[in-house]
């Protein structure tokens, strides 16, 4: 039985990869939310500090700059979990990051995109997998099924890589190193499901395998992790995003969550292309990445019925895990 337990655990809480670095302050499907502030054109940092136009949401203790291998994204105790989120939203754009994820049994380092409505693109390391990097998606919070991830051959830990998402109406690609090995179009994902809404980007890396978390939680990652053998660092050289649209602001017109419901404010958001220049950044006020909010991802019970959940994040660390591990553990023990 417990294995059986082990074989679900992993299963779902793959399906909530970047579970750490996700959340929502405001969903626009539920109320009415602010605007998110647009990018509207390129932005490109090498890390030699702090990125700017980027809030540090959890760990700012254990996110080091300066050195030569960039930022360092450290995981050295007990509820680690640095995080950085961008102070704007792209509609449509490119996400191009030079990293090492960083190596240890229960710490996962992870990349992503993600909307104020929880549509969301993930790139995610476990430290368990050296030779191996895991691309998923969601829409909307939805997790009605667990076929959205797949795995990818690549020596994370070893060298700098560069991994990439490329997002449009048409289709999302996951990129590595300039070569394309994943594609998802609207036509292939069931139900209004395909990430469409302004994302944001979040990145980090967080101590799944900590011994005060689920055990589902800590099968998937690896852990538990050895702090003695620490610390656990990832390595970022450096980070690009471009949008695609333009304007100085996204707004939800109703609360459908579909991409034909967003306003671009003073621009377009549909047909601009890749925008040069530096749009909006360096003009983005730090109050749009929040410090505390709760995501609205719906858990599995016993009975296979979804229902709502509510897991917060703050500033100190204490970030949601794999909250669909914890309800397989909680399947299991009944």
């Amino acid at each position: 039985m417990r294995s059986a337990f082990v074989q679900l655990a992993v299963l779902v809480a793959s399906a909530s990869l970047a579970t750490a670095q996700t959340w929502t302050a405001c969903n626009p499907m539920e109320k009415t939310c602010p605007n998110d502030p647009a990018l509207a054109g390129t932005y490109d940092h090498v890390y030699g500090g702090a990125a700017p136009d980027f809030t540090t949401t959890a760990g700012e203790d254990v996110i080091k700059y300066g050195g030569a291998d960039g930022a360092i994204f450290r995981v050295e105790k007990k509820l680690d979990a640095p995080t950085i989120v961008s102070n704007f939203y792209i509609m449509w754009g490119h996400l191009d990051v030079t990293m090492k994820a960083a190596p240890g049994g229960g710490v996962v380092s992870s990349v992503v995109l993600q909307s104020d409505n929880l549509d969301e693109i993930d790139w995610e390391w476990v430290g368990s997998k050296p030779d191996e990097a895991q691309s998923n998606y969601f829409g909307k919070g939805n997790t009605d099924s667990y076929d959205r991830g797949a795995v990818h051959p690549i020596t994370s830990q070893d060298d700098f890589h560069t991994y990439s998402f490329d997002w449009t109406q048409e289709k999302l690609d996951w990129i590595i190193n300039g070569q394309v090995v994943r594609t998802l179009k609207p036509a292939d994902v069931k139900g209004d499901y395909y990430p469409q809404t302004p994302m944001q980007v979040r990145m980090g890396s967080w101590a799944a395998g900590d011994p005060g978390n689920e055990e589902g939680t800590i099968q998937w990652s690896g852990g538990p992790i050895n702090y003695k053998e620490g610390p656990y660092d990832m390595l970022v050289k450096e980070i690009k995003v471009i949008d695609y649209s333009t304007g100085t602001a996204y707004r939800f017109s109703d609360k459908t969550g579909s991409w034909e419901s967003i306003e671009a404010l003073g621009g377009g958001k549909i047909g601009a292309g890749p925008q040069s220049g530096s749009g909006n950044a360096g003009k983005l006020a730090t109050s749009s990445a929040p410090t505390s909010e709760s995501t609205s991802r719906p858990a599995l019970t016993k009975t296979g019925v979804l229902i709502p959940t509510t897991n917060t994040a703050t500033k100190t660390g204490v970030h949601p895990i794999a909250h669909l591990a914890i309800i397989a553990f909680g399947y299991w023990i009944r």
